[in-house]
């Protein structure tokens, strides 16, 4: 390849690199990314995994091909890259803002016009990549490229440290602090059909655990159902609120599961809460969060962990005199 190919070869190569390798290590991430892309009636983790092995291929073919293998892998990754713009502006034309998942737990990035302006730069560099893996067939593979020319490989490392950082920088960007202000005072539809607004029941002194989960996660598959044995213990010191959006395709009439759905679908973002599910948080007496956020099935389950050891902590033990 020509010199003024090698960086956005590189460039493609990194991307579908972290990505592939992203997605594979967050396989359980895989049904909140397709309902965060609008992709239903498709195997989730089957799916994920799949696109993934795509990516790292495409990688992998790009670093080391020349010839058919690397106008193989170049022709991959712009279609890969066609694919992931159009999706991402089918589920934007679906009102989704949700978190992607695209790069795993590496980087956060939310459905909408940035995202778009990503895969829309992507697909240009991806298409430069394919020009000249047509037009310089005969090319050393980009591996070889970098290593017979020093000075590009401290480049290319200098951008790839780079990317690195942005990378990391964008992750913590769904646990943001969020001020007492952000906290809205949201109706939920209770399982009974009720509705109650968690923000005004907790500055009426009852602190409110929020658990955003999904059905089909099965981290929040298995927090729904502890629920039917750590509720009551629970709920002596707070009030336990399973929150699904509306369309999610969960039962509200099951009260046994004691699911409350968000109408407007917009609580948990207005928290500042990534679309990463399940995820938790504690509202205070004071009407603010109690931050971190958990996110994810660990995190979620230490913070139910948490708030159990204390309500254990506060319960009156057996004889106490409560005079």
């Amino acid at each position: 390849m020509p010199g003024l190919v090698l960086l956005p070869a590189f460039v493609v190569i990194t991307t579908f690199a972290v990505s592939g390798a992203s997605k594979l290590l967050d396989r359980d991430s895989a049904p909140a990314t397709l309902r965060a892309l609008r992709i239903e009636h498709l195997p989730a983790r089957a799916t994920v995994v799949a696109v993934a092995a795509a990516e790292v291929l495409t990688a992998v073919g790009l670093l080391l091909g020349t010839g058919p293998v690397a106008a193989a892998a170049a022709v991959s990754a712009l279609a890969l890259s066609l694919v992931f713009l159009a999706v991402g502006l089918r589920a934007h034309a679906r009102h989704s803002t949700d978190e992607c998942g695209c790069f795993g737990r590496v980087a956060s990035t939310r459905v909408g016009p940035w995202m778009t302006a990503r895969n829309t730069a992507l697909v240009i560099v991806s298409a430069i990549v394919a020009v000249g893996a047509f037009t310089m067939p005969a090319a050393w593979p980009v591996a070889a490229q970098v290593a017979a020319q020093p000075v590009a490989s401290v480049a290319l490392a200098v951008a790839a440290l780079a990317l690195a950082v942005i990378g990391a920088s964008l992750r913590p960007a769904g646990r943001r602090s969020a001020p007492v202000d952000a906290v809205p005072d949201a109706a939920l539809i209770t399982p009974e059909g009720g509705v109650v607004v968690p923000r005004q029941r907790a500055l009426r002194g009852r602190a409110q655990l929020l658990l955003f989960v999904r059905r089909g996660c099965s981290s929040c598959e298995n927090l729904i159902d502890r629920m039917t044995w750590d509720r009551d213990l629970l709920e002596t010191l707070v009030d336990v609120r399973l929150i699904v959006p509306v369309g999610d395709g969960s039962p509200l009439d099951d009260a046994g599961d004691g699911l409350h759905a968000d109408p407007s679908g917009e609580f948990a973002v207005a928290l500042g809460i990534p679309g990463n599910r399940p995820a938790g948080v504690l509202l205070t007496t004071a009407g603010d969060l109690l931050l971190p956020i958990a996110v994810g099935g660990e995190e979620t389950a230490s913070l139910v962990d948490s708030v159990l050891a204390a309500a254990a902590d506060a319960r009156p033990t057996e004889g106490t005199s409560t005079n």
